[in-house]
Formats: structure tokens, sequence, C-alpha cells
């Protein structure tokens, strides 16, 4: 039966890559939807797993199957709907649609973003100026980072720590009070847009930049994080891919660098280049997949850079990468279900953390490790900072929401998702002052 359901699948792929190949990208994701499935058995799941690394095959799987009875979320072209639609009904999988036209979702997305930059259109991008209740285009942020270092020179600084394909600089934000002693303080690595598409990462750690510096020095809990570690604060570490992401409504959802590859296809997920397990799980070696691993761990300019400079720092305690969607605080590890050796600390961290977050608007994150509430994957940076760089505190935090959205979450969710983050940013830090190593 299992090889019969499989001969059925490559039947309808090839109907469907036919079909795909002829499609005009003039109204790209025009007609496009996606849908939430609900695997009930681990047939399901597997079948649904098949297809995530089926190459040519591209389904954009936001959220991807992983256990029986917890929820997928696939992006689906127009052209493939009929053949995805039939394969779930053959294998009984209920599933609901979450966005009926992707095309539409985008537009207004972007429509109601650009509507409410013109609040403040005209303005510099600088610290007394910046709207942090929309989202922003790489050249804004970088002239924001820029005059937060030249606005509090006494406790920030900037630095170019790696360079993109493209050639550009990713900038790394520094907050901290230089130490008087000589000695070096624990310090906290906090990084967002490795995935370019989810863009909610960004305006909230520009929040949390701008909270730090306009409460130091009268808030006493702010004052004495800064004064006793230091933070570290990439804002966008997949620039180029950020940039593209603004160019037009076709490109909001790309996920990958802009790295040219073999073919006709272009991309690495950034998030699977890092030598940790690459290439075992959760990634592909497909380079038309969305989740491309590359041609070797550390392919890709963007995460050598940066892994060389957590490597150069270990007084790094905390590697914080931010994503989104699905509200939840992951620690270590995503290749493997053994427990790693500070699981019992991670994890009261993250719920810790969990439910700072959560005191501020009622809003809920799940804490656990990947392969538990989230799925298999390997070659990431979470758990590279873990295994290979000595990071006990290393998480993955996705943040809102859980689905209504995903990746295009609406401008007016901004300012409320960084207000529940930052407490969480505190909390990390009284942490490490509390529990030194």
């Amino acid at each position: 039966m299992a090889l019969l359901g499989a001969v059925i699948l490559v039947l309808f792929l090839n109907v469907v890559l036919a079909q795909t190949n002829g499609h005009s990208t003039s109204r790209a994701l025009e007609g496009d939807q996606v849908l939430r499935l609900h695997p009930g058995t681990p047939d399901a799941v597997a079948m649904l797993d098949s297809l995530v690394y089926m190459p040519g095959f591209q389904l954009d799987f936001w959220k991807p199957p992983s256990h029986v009875n917890q929820s997928v979320d696939v992006h689906v072209p127009r052209d493939n709907l009929p053949a995805v639609l039939d394969l779930l009904q053959q294998h009984s999988i209920p599933y609901h649609t979450m966005i009926g036209n992707v095309r539409q979702a985008v537009e207004k997305h972007m429509q109601d973003n650009h509507k409410a930059r013109a609040r403040t259109a005209g303005r510099p991008a600088r610290v007394n100026d910046f709207d942090f209740s929309v989202y922003h285009e790489w050249n804004e942020i970088d002239d924001f980072i820029t005059d937060v270092q030249q606005t509090y020179p006494q406790i920030a600084s900037l630095s170019s720590e790696a360079a993109t394909f493209e050639g550009r600089s990713i900038k790394t934000l520094k907050l901290g009070k230089p130490s008087t002693s000589g000695e070096t303080k624990p310090a906290i690595w906090i990084d967002a847009a490795i995935h370019c598409r989810e863009w909610i990462s960004t305006a909230t750690v520009l929040y949390a930049i701008d909270q730090f510096t306009r409460q130091y020095g009268s808030d006493p809990t702010v004052t004495r994080l800064l004064d006793e570690l230091d933070w570290y604060f990439t804002p966008v570490f997949n620039i180029d891919g950020y940039i593209y992401t603004w160019a037009a409504p076709e490109n909001r959802l790309w996920r990958k660098n802009r790295s040219a590859q073999p073919g006709p296809c272009v991309g690495v997920d950034l998030n699977r280049n890092w030598d940790d397990h690459f290439a075992e799980t959760g990634a592909s070696p497909d380079p038309c997949s969305i989740i491309y691993h590359g041609m070797a761990p550390f392919s890709e300019p963007e995460t050598r850079g940066i892994s060389d400079f957590v490597l150069n720092h270990p007084e790094i305690k905390v590697y914080l990468a931010m994503h989104s969607y699905s509200q939840l605080w992951i620690s270590p590890w995503g290749y493997d279900y053994a427990r790693p050796p500070h699981y019992h600390l991670q994890n009261a961290m993250a719920l810790a953390a969990e439910s700072a977050s959560r005191a501020v608007h009622g809003v809920q994150y799940r804490v656990g490790r990947s392969i538990e509430i989230l799925y298999a994957v390997s070659g990431g940076a979470r758990d590279w900072a873990y295994d290979k760089a000595g990071v006990t505190y290393s998480y993955t935090v996705e943040l809102r929401d859980t689905g209504r959205y995903g990746f295009l979450l609406p401008a007016d969710q901004i300012i409320p998702t960084a207000e529940e983050t930052f407490p969480a940013y505190l909390t990390v830090g009284q942490w490490i002052l509390d529990h030194p190593q």
C-alpha cells in the first residue's frame, strides 16, 4: 500500500510540475493558498514529510510536519492545489484554509504597512523620530542603529562582524557600559531575520534597543543589566534577503539568502548552514528547496562571519535567535530526542522568560525542545551555539502569531509583540547575573 501511494504521488508530481513550468510570474502568488493540515496518524505525518523533501515539488511548509495531531501549515501554489487536495483526501487528512489568496494577503499586508509609514514620511530614521509601530526597510534600520551609537556613545558601539553574499556589512550594535576594571563582562547575543521574511523579529529587536537606551540611567533594572552585561544586537542577519523581500509583493515570502547556486535556483537557508549535524534532518540537498542547506557547512559568508564572532567571544552566555511564527521558546536539541546535559537550566530560564512575557498581554508561548514542540532540524544556529560555541542558554524564539497571519503579521501587532518580548530579555539578563557560570 505504501509503495502504491508513492507511485501515485510521483504521478501527481509529474502532472503538477508540467503545469507549474508554464506558470507566469506576472501575478506570482495569485490564487495560492495557505492550508492548515491536521495529520492524525503516523502514516499521514510520514506522507506529508515526504513532500517536504520531494525534489522539484516546491511546497512552502510554513510549519512542517512533525508529530501526530500537530498542525501543519503549508503554502500551496495555485497550479498545485488540485493535486494536493486530492492527495489529502486520499490520505484522509483534514484541513482548512488559513489564507485563501496569498497574493491578496501579501498586498494588503504591504499596503497597510505603507499607509502606516505615511504617518512619519519624510522623517529621518533617527532615535527621536523612529516609528516602532511599522516595519522598516534596511536603509532605515541602518540609519537608526547608526544614530543610536552616535546618540548614546557612552553605552553603544557599532561594528560590522560579517559581510553578505552581495557585499553588504552585517551590523551588530553592542550595548553596555564599558568595564572600568578591564574584566570582560558576560554577554548576550540577539539576532533577527536570519529568515528574512520574518519581519516581526527585526521590529521587536529594534524596539528593545530603543527601550534599553532610553531607560538606561533611570530604570534600575535596565541600568544594572547594561552596567554588568554586554548585549549584542544584530537586527537583520540576512540583509540581502531582507532587502529582496521589500522589492515586490512576489518577493515578500522569500526565506533564504541570495547567494548563487548551481542551476537556476538562488539562495541557502542560513539556519541550516551551521556546522552542527549538518544535513542530517530538517534540511534539503536541493538548491531549489526553501530549506536548502548549502554546499557545505558555513558555505555562506553570513554564517561564517557570525559564527567566527561568537567563537571569538566566549563571554557570550545567551544566544537568542529571533524568529516567527508559532509563539515558542525553543531550546536544544533539534536533531536528537535525548535531553542535553544542561536541559534543566535551559528549560528553567525559558520558563522564567515566558512567564515575564505572558504577564504583559496574556499571550502564551510554549516552552520546550525543537524536536518535541516544533520539528526535527539540524545545522541550525541554536544547536551550534550550544554544541560548538559552548553557549549554555541557546534558544530559538518564535514570535507571534500562531497562524492566522503567519509571516504576514500586521503592523498593528508590532508594539504588543515587542512589549511582551522586552521583559523576557530583562529576565534573561537577570538570570545570567543571578546564576553566574
